[in-house]
């Protein structure tokens, strides 16, 4: 592999009542906290929880191992919102591994990519529906 620049447009958001409307397309997805937001008091993302990555990101956000720690987190005043940055199948992975390492959620606890990162040097450029993710970013090869 060489070094290597993605940039996905983040998606969304979706709350679990509009999760159909996802697309059925290759990506990463992202699992927030939404809050009211006490300057504005409308509802908005708070904290990044959660990366995966799917052949379907709809599918991967609906069938995830994870999904029943998600719900059972926030109080009830708050919310579960989804965001998703389509990626071919062949740097899906990476994507996803770059986005871990560099933003650490807290239920991605378990996962491989928090402290090792084993592609190349990855330049991550976010755009669209970015909210509490760093927009530009890069991760260096540490296995």
């Amino acid at each position: 592999m060489t070094e290597q620049i993605l940039s996905p447009k983040m998606l969304g958001y979706w709350t679990e009542e509009t999760l159909k409307e996802v697309p059925d397309d290759s990506g990463i997805y992202c699992v927030f906290r939404a809050a009211t937001d006490p300057e504005t008091e409308e509802m908005d993302v708070q904290e990044l929880l959660y990366v995966g990555e799917h052949r379907s990101a709809r599918f991967g956000l609906t069938h995830d191992e994870h999904r029943d720690r998600w719900h059972a987190f926030p109080p009830p005043d708050e919310e579960i919102w989804y965001a998703v940055g389509l990626c071919g199948n062949a740097n899906r992975e990476r994507l996803a591994a770059a986005m871990i390492n560099a933003h650490k959620p807290r239920f991605n606890a378990d996962s491989e990519y928090l402290d090792r990162f084993p592609f190349d040097a990855t330049t991550v450029h976010l755009y669209g529906k970015k909210h509490k993710l760093q927009s530009i970013f890069s991760v260096e090869r540490h296995d």
